[in-house]
C-alpha cells in the first residue's frame, strides 16, 4: 500500500446536503492552493491532476468536486481538458481516486443540461461504462456495510453509487448517453441491485432512479424488464420510512414505463403510489424547521493538524478513512434526507399517475392534444350559433384506470400535494442550505400538472362536481393573486384553472355572486404578466366567464380582449385572445355590446394584425402553427358574421 505525505492543513468539510455559498467555494479554493497558481485555477487542477502524487490529485478532485457548487464555473471546468484528464482516473487502481472522481464528475453533472452535455463531449461515458461493467460482470460483489462508520458504504460500493448517479444524470440530459448505454449490457445484471436487504436503500434507490429514465420510451429496456416483473412487483408492497416509499414509487414508475406492464398491473402500481402520496409532507416540513439552523453551525472546518493521532505519514487506506468519518452525515442531515426522499417519491408519484392517464393512443386520448383545447373545430358563424357540445362528459380513460383513481382518492390527494406550505415555514427553508424549498416547489409543480391532466381526460361528476370543481377554482385564484408571484407555478396553477373553468360552462349559477372587482383581479393579472403561456391561460378563462357572467361583465370582457389583442406581441397568445372572444359569441349573440364597442370596425382591424403577426412568426410556431391557423380561418368567418349582424340590427334606444 503507498503512501502519502500529509501537510498540516484545515480539511473542508464537505457539506453531504445542499449547495455550499460561493464565499465558502472560494475559501476552500485558497485552502487548496489553487488560487495561488499564476494561470488560475483550473490550470492548477489541471497540473495536479497530471501529478504522479495520490494526494495532489486527490486535492485536485476535491476542488473539482467544491467548484461544481457554481454553475458558472461547472460550465467552464466541464468543457475543458480537466475532464480529459479526470475521467480515466475511474478506472485507476488506486480505489479512493476512483471514488473521488465519480464524486465529482457527479457533483458536476447535476448543474444541467450543457454541462452533461459537455461531460459526455469530453468522452466521460468510455471510463464510466467501463466500471459499470466491472461490477456487472462480478456477481458475487456486494457492499460491506462499515459499523464504524455509522453503516456507511465501503469505498468500492460508494463509487458504483456515485458511478450511477453519474450515469442517470447523463442519460437524462442527453440521448447519446442513453444510446450508449443501450449498446451495453449491464441493465440485467444490475437489476439484483434493487435488493435492498442486500444493498442497502441508497444503492437499491439510485438503480431505481436510473432505470426510471432509461425506461422512458426506451424500447430496448423494455424486452429487459418484462424479464424482471416479480422484482418490481414484490418492491411496490413495501413499507417503512421515506426511502422505503420513494423506492416503491420509483419501481411503480419503471412499471408504468413499460406498456406491457402498466397495461397488466395498472390497478397495483396505483395503490403504490396513493400509499406514497397518503404520507403528510407539511407535517415533516414542519417539524425540521426548528433543526435546520444546526446545519450551519456543523458545516466548519477540521484541524487535523491539532489532531494527536494525526501521522505525519499516513498510508492511503487511512487518509481515505480519515476523509470519510470527516464527511459522515449528521442526524439533522439524516433527517433532511429523509424529507428530501418524501418531497421526491411525491413528486415521482403525480408523474407518474401523469404518465399513466396520459396516452398518444387515438383509442384513448384524441382530444388529450392542445388543438382540441386551444383551436375549435371551424364553426360557420353564418349559418349556425347553437351551443356547443360539452366536452366534458365524456371520461377519456380506461375504466380500470378510472376506478382506481376514484376508489383511491387520487384526486385529493394530490390537491393536497398542490397546496403551498405555510410561508413562514417555506422562507426558513429557503435560507437553508438544503434543496427542500425546490423540492417542496417541484413537488407542487408536478401535483398541478396531474390535475390538470385528469380535468382534461375525466368528466365533471367523476371529479367531485361542479361545485367541488368551483371550490378548486377559488381557491387556485387566492392562491395565485394572494400569493408569491412565482412564475414557475403561476402557469400550472392558471392551466389548472383554465381546465377547471371548462367543466363550469354549464354551471352559471356558481358565478351568480361574481363582481366587477373580482373580475378586475384577473385583468390585472394578465395585464401585469410577463409571460405569454400565462397569458394566453388568462384569456382562456375569460371567454369561458363571458359564457357565464351577466351582460355588464361580459362587455367589460370583450372591450378587454379586444385591446389586449392589439397590443399584444405573440401572435400565438393573440390566437388564444380571438379565439376566447369566439367562444363568447357561441351562444349569445351580443348585439348592442357589439354596437356599443364598434366590434365590426376593431375585428376588421385585428385581422389584418393577426394575420401580418403570423406571417411574421410563422416559423417561431412550430407545433401550434395549425392551431393558429384554424382561428384564423375561423376570425375570418367571425367577421364576416359580425358584419352581417351589424347591418340588420336596429340599436336599442336608452329612454
Amino acid at each position: 500500500m503507498g503512501k502519502t505525505r500529509k501537510n498540516k492543513r484545515l480539511i473542508p468539510r464537505v457539506n453531504p446536503l445542499g449547495i455550499p455559498s460561493n464565499r465558502e467555494v472560494d475559501e476552500n479554493e485558497e485552502l487548496f492552493g489553487i488560487n495561488d497558481h499564476p494561470e488560475g485555477p483550473i490550470q492548477a487542477i489541471f497540473e495536479q491532476l497530471q501529478s504522479v502524487s495520490v494526494e495532489e490529485k486527490m486535492n485536485a478532485l476535491q476542488s473539482l468536486a467544491l467548484m461544481s457548487a457554481s454553475v458558472d464555473k461547472a460550465r467552464v471546468l466541464s468543457s475543458s481538458e480537466i475532464i480529459r484528464v479526470a475521467a480515466p482516473l475511474l478506472m485507476d487502481r488506486s480505489q479512493p481516486l476512483r471514488n473521488a472522481t465519480a464524486g465529482a464528475l457527479r457533483n458536476l453533472s447535476v448543474c444541467g443540461v450543457d454541462v452533461c452535455e459537455n461531460l459526455v463531449e469530453q468522452d466521460v461515458l468510455t471510463p464510466l461504462l467501463a466500471l459499470l461493467n466491472e461490477y456487472a460482470m462480478n456477481p458475487t460483489w456486494v457492499p460491506i456495510f462499515d459499523q464504524e462508520l455509522n453503516n456507511q458504504l465501503d469505498e468500492k460500493s460508494d463509487t458504483f453509487l456515485q458511478a450511477i448517479n453519474l450515469l442517470w444524470n447523463l442519460c437524462e440530459s442527453t440521448s447519446v448517453a442513453l444510446e450508449n448505454f443501450n449498446q451495453t449490457s449491464v441493465v440485467q445484471s444490475f437489476i439484483r441491485c434493487l435488493d435492498f436487504n442486500v444493498f442497502g436503500l441508497d444503492i437499491s434507490i439510485a438503480v431505481a432512479q436510473c432505470l426510471l429514465v432509461i425506461s422512458e420510451d426506451n424500447a430496448n429496456c423494455w424486452n429487459i424488464l418484462n424479464n424482471f416483473v416479480q422484482e418490481f412487483l414484490c418492491l411496490l408492497n413495501i413499507d417503512g420510512d421515506p426511502s422505503h416509499a420513494l423506492l416503491r414509487t420509483l419501481a411503480a414508475g419503471i412499471l408504468s414505463n413499460v406498456p406491457a406492464l402498466a397495461a397488466a398491473h395498472s390497478a397495483k402500481i396505483l395503490e403504490a403510489l396513493a400509499k406514497t402520496l397518503d404520507l403528510n409532507h407539511r407535517e415533516v416540513l414542519g417539524s425540521i424547521t426548528s433543526k435546520l439552523p444546526l446545519l450551519e453551525e456543523q458545516d466548519t472546518l477540521i484541524d487535523v493538524s491539532d489532531n494527536p493521532n494525526a501521522m505525519e505519514e499516513e498510508t492511503d487506506e487511512a487518509a481515505s478513512r480519515r476523509r470519510r468519518l470527516q464527511e459522515l452525515p449528521t442526524e439533522v442531515e439524516l433527517e433532511v434526507k429523509s424529507i428530501e426522499r418524501l418531497l421526491e417519491a411525491q413528486r415521482v408519484a403525480a408523474e407518474t399517475i401523469t404518465n399513466i392517464c396520459s396516452s398518444d393512443d387515438d383509442e384513448w386520448a384524441d382530444d388529450d392534444n392542445d388543438e382540441n383545447s386551444d383551436a375549435e373545430s371551424v364553426h360557420d358563424y353564418e349559418n349556425s350559433n347553437n351551443s356547443s357540445t360539452n366536452l366534458q362528459n365524456i371520461d377519456r380513460l380506461p375504466v380500470d384506470i378510472l376506478e382506481a383513481i376514484k376508489s383511491l382518492g387520487l384526486i385529493e390527494k394530490l390537491w393536497q400535494r398542490a397546496q403551498p406550505i405555510p410561508e413562514n415555514v417555506y422562507l426558513i427553508l429557503q435560507e437553508s442550505k438544503t434543496k427542500l424549498s425546490k423540492k417542496v416547489r417541484s413537488l407542487r409543480l408536478s401535483a398541478l400538472l396531474c390535475l390538470q391532466n385528469l380535468c382534461n381526460t375525466m368528466t365533471t361528476e367523476d371529479l367531485g362536481g361542479p361545485d367541488a370543481i368551483y371550490g378548486v377554482w377559488l381557491d387556485l385564484g387566492q392562491q395565485v393573486f394572494q400569493g408569491p408571484n412565482d412564475i414557475v407555478i403561476l402557469e400550472p396553477a392558471t392551466s389548472l384553472m383554465r381546465a377547471s373553468l371548462e367543466h363550469l360552462k354549464h354551471s352559471p349559477e356558481l358565478f351568480k355572486q361574481m363582481t366587477l372587482s373580482d373580475l378586475e383581479l384577473i385583468l390585472n393579472g394578465l395585464q401585469n404578466c410577463s409571460e405569454a403561456e400565462i397569458r394566453a391561460n388568462w384569456l382562456r378563462m375569460l371567454g369561458i366567464l363571458g359564457c357565464l357572467l351577466s351582460e355588464p361583465l361580459v362587455k367589460v370582457i370583450i372591450s378587454f380582449i379586444l385591446e389586449t389583442c392589439l397590443k399584444e406581441d405573440e401572435v400565438w397568445t393573440i390566437s388564444e385572445a380571438i379565439d376566447a372572444l369566439m367562444d363568447m359569441f357561441s351562444d349569445n349573440d351580443w348585439e348592442q355590446i357589439s354596437f356599443e364597442l364598434n366590434l365590426q370596425q376593431k375585428c376588421v382591424e385585428l385581422e389584418k394584425i393577426f394575420k401580418t403577426k403570423i406571417r411574421q412568426q410563422k416559423r417561431d410556431l412550430k407545433d401550434r402553427y395549425p392551431a393558429v391557423m384554424t382561428v384564423r380561418t375561423n376570425f375570418t368567418r367571425f367577421v364576416k358574421y359580425i358584419e352581417g349582424q351589424m347591418k340588420n340590427y336596429k340599436p336599442q334606444r336608452v329612454s
